[in-house]
């Protein structure tokens, strides 16, 4: 690298650091893009209509108490008790409408409460879930491999990923704007059209960062912990042929990075290519994969 890259180089990272001095935490976040709500899950449970039938009776359904944020989802006057060998855990919320597949979503104390070993996982996703006991008033069912706890998530609608530049299975660190600030990391962005734009967290970490009513999040790009990308982004990779992109000068800044992204999924970098920290994080979100030549 000559003099004249590495001024460059210099130039462009004070250029995209955040304003405000020196600090850390959520001082010195700097979004540039507007608070998303921050919304805490108490523990529940979905059920399907056989769960249903045999919790409150024949022919049962659930009775709507109030509409969630989520457009379509309720919380309903019923309620079930967990059980397990090691413990209960009773009155537990019971969402609608129904769903094709049994689910609990407890905090990680929940857990420890009822002994039981379940894996933190996004909701849907009942890989290695934990068995339980369910009791309603008219029956009980052995649910079997249905006990998560819940990973924190972003539900967006496909112009809020737009207005955020982020995509479905992004991954986003959030940092709250709570009285004991938290920044999260490895958030993942879930996009539906069927979405209300809204981050969820359990109790567990709601009062990790002394989260109240109103709080909200801003967020950032990162990558995943692993370092891999989400099964979205790489079928997308693989979809998507570097043909017909420009030729990249030195220096690849977060600007020229948000430009390049929406022209393709996979970039050619020739060998020497300086890019700026903020230029990766662009790159991440976007689910672009650069290919060194």
């Amino acid at each position: 690298m000559d003099e004249k890259q590495l001024r460059a180089l210099v130039t462009s990272i004070l250029a995209e650091l955040p304003s405000g001095g020196e600090g850390s935490g959520a001082d010195n976040f700097a979004p540039k893009t507007a608070p998303i709500p921050l919304e805490a899950s108490a523990r529940h449970v979905h059920l399907t209509t056989e769960a249903i039938e045999s919790l409150f009776g024949k022919g049962a359904a659930l009775t709507m108490k109030r509409s969630l944020s989520q457009p379509g989802e309720f919380l309903s006057e019923e309620r079930v008790k967990l059980v397990t060998p090691k413990g209960e855990l009773p009155g537990v919320a019971v969402l609608g409408p129904a769903r094709k597949a049994v689910q609990a979503e407890l905090s990680l104390t929940d857990c420890r409460a009822l002994g039981l070993n379940a894996p933190i996982n996004l909701s849907g996703d009942l890989t290695g879930a934990a068995d339980v006991l369910i009791v309603g008033p008219a029956g009980h069912i052995d649910a079997k491999g249905c006990v998560i706890a819940a990973r924190n998530h972003i539900h967006m609608t496909p112009a809020d990923a737009a207005r955020y530049g982020v995509s479905n299975g992004a991954y986003v660190q959030a940092a709250t704007d709570t009285a004991r600030p938290v920044t999260f990391g490895n958030v993942a962005v879930r996009v539906s059209a069927d979405f209300a734009l809204a981050m969820h967290i359990d109790f567990d970490e709601a009062n990790a960062c002394a989260w109240t009513q109103g709080a909200s999040v801003t967020i950032r790009p990162c990558g995943k912990r692993d370092g891999t990308a989400s099964p979205e982004t790489t079928a997308a990779v693989a979809a998507v042929p570097a043909a017909g992109q420009p030729d990249l000068p030195k220096l690849i800044t977060e600007s020229l990075a948000k430009t390049l992204a929406q022209s393709s999924q996979t970039l050619l970098i020739p060998k020497g290519t300086l890019i700026t920290p903020a230029a990766k994080d662009v790159f991440f979100s976007a689910g672009v994969t650069l290919k060194v030549q």
